[in-house]
């Protein structure tokens, strides 16, 4: 499943290609391709989901590549977490 992601950082906008590359019943990875770098993030949320705990905030970490600047990063992680909070609410 691949999907786009638009980040605004430092007055212009920074588009995105997010796409889910493991999934486990505990831990999920998704790889975040930008103009000429990669990263790879992990987190927690198929264990989450499993478990019943939707309300729980989700553990993310970077398991491949190097982002110097929080600010992206974080918002990186907003934005997917976004996504799947309206991916989970449409499918009910």
């Amino acid at each position: 499943m691949e999907w786009q992601i638009l980040i605004r950082y430092d007055q212009q906008y920074i588009r995105l290609k997010a796409n889910v590359i493991y999934q486990s019943d505990q831990i999920e990875r998704i790889k975040i391709i930008g103009k000429n770098r990669s990263i790879v993030l992990q987190n927690n949320r198929p264990l989450l989901n499993a478990r019943g705990l939707k309300s729980k905030r989700l553990d993310w970490k970077l398991v491949e590549g190097e982002l110097h600047n929080s600010y992206v990063l974080q918002a990186i992680i907003n934005k997917l977490e976004k996504h799947f909070k309206t991916k989970s609410n449409s499918s009910l």
